[in-house]
């Protein structure tokens, strides 16, 4: 049992404010408190909770005298416990708690009705987000079926749910007629708890782990979809988009769904003219005694490798660094380049010595 000096709790935590105040971190605050506890009789777990209830209430409603806190420290806690939950009505009950006109159990009873109707309401979400991820696959499924694999520039090739994957979660594969995998397909519905910009942004690094293994990536949105023109400016400044990754929204036709491919990134020219958006743009501060601002964008990597070839020369821009590339090739090889339909492909030949 602490033992405990004459005089209101929220009198001693007056009378202990001005040492926190002065703390200046050169010793443990546990010590501080320690001290401070031993002076006033108290175990510096009482003492530590005095603070807190008395910083909350300052925080709350002003500095008091000690003669206006009638209630316990206890009273205080339970107000902010409620204030988490419902700070109007603990705005309206901090005088009746501080004047001890309300029992510890009648403000429980409050802060437990509160607690429940806030669980109800996000189970509520969560079950109709899940309805709705759940549709939005449903009609994914419906549309895939009904435009099959000639959609996605694969003749009779087949579709497959992937249920289960520990890198990429639930998508579709397209297998072609060789049985090789050569497209992921993704549904997304949105995230409506963060920015669409955020969302898109880890929707393309979804994308850019699958291309690892297919040479495509298709997503499908919902026809409103506002994450699908986010992502499109993502990849657009990437020069992504259209190249191994493609976006489509669902079209409702009567009572079925087909597919339609974004092609237009109108969106995207607008977002950047009149918005004057930069996705890529940064702030922070300098690590040093004044934390001097900065701002600036993050800047794609980029390697250019030049090619002479029948007194041709071709350039190859890409993001594999230097020495990767050289690893690839080796030091001393052959390459090759052959044109077909605007693109540049670079031959590998055996070395020659």
């Amino acid at each position: 049992m602490s033992k405990r000096k004459k005089g209101p709790w929220y009198a001693i935590y007056r009378q202990v404010q001005p040492a926190l105040d002065a703390y200046e971190g050169k010793d443990s605050i546990n010590l501080l408190i320690q001290q401070l506890a031993a002076e006033h009789n108290y175990e510096p777990k009482v003492l530590s909770r005095m603070i807190r209830a008395g910083r909350f209430l300052d925080r709350l409603v002003g500095p008091l005298s000690p003669e206006d806190v009638r209630g316990g420290y206890a009273h205080v806690e339970y107000i902010q416990r409620l204030h988490e939950l419902a700070p109007e009505e603990a705005q309206s009950l901090v005088g009746m708690a501080i004047s001890k006109k309300v029992t510890l159990e009648a403000l429980q009873s409050i802060i437990e009705k509160y607690a429940d109707r806030i669980a109800k309401s996000d189970a509520g979400k969560r079950s109709k987000a899940r309805s709705l991820v759940f549709e939005h696959e449903r009609n994914t499924v419906m549309a895939l079926t009904n435009c099959g694999t000639a959609f996605f520039g694969i003749e009779e090739g087949e579709i497959i749910h992937v249920e289960r994957s520990d890198v990429l979660g639930q998508f579709f594969i397209i297998k072609d007629r060789h049985g090789q995998d050569n497209t992921a397909i993704f549904c997304r519905l949105g995230d409506t708890s963060r920015k669409a910009i955020k969302a898109a942004a880890e929707l393309l690094k979804l994308a850019k782990t699958a291309r690892s293994y297919f040479d495509k990536v298709w997503f499908v949105f919902p026809e409103s979809s506002e994450l699908v023109h986010e992502l499109a400016f993502l990849s657009n400044e990437e020069k992504l988009f259209r190249s191994w990754l493609h976006l489509s929204t669902l079209i409702s036709d009567g009572e079925t769904f087909t597919l339609r491919e974004v092609t237009s990134l109108r969106h995207a020219l607008s977002r950047v003219l009149e918005d004057g958006a930069d996705p890529f743009a940064w702030s922070g501060h300098y690590l040093n005694e004044l934390k001097t601002p900065i701002h600036d964008s993050l800047v794609k990597k980029t390697y250019t490798f030049t090619v002479l070839h029948n007194e041709f020369t071709t350039e190859l821009i890409t993001d594999m660094p230097t020495d990767s590339f050289k690893e690839f090739m080796d030091e001393v090889t052959t390459v090759d380049s052959a044109h077909d339909n605007g693109y540049v492909s670079f031959i590998k030949q055996p070395r020659t010595l």
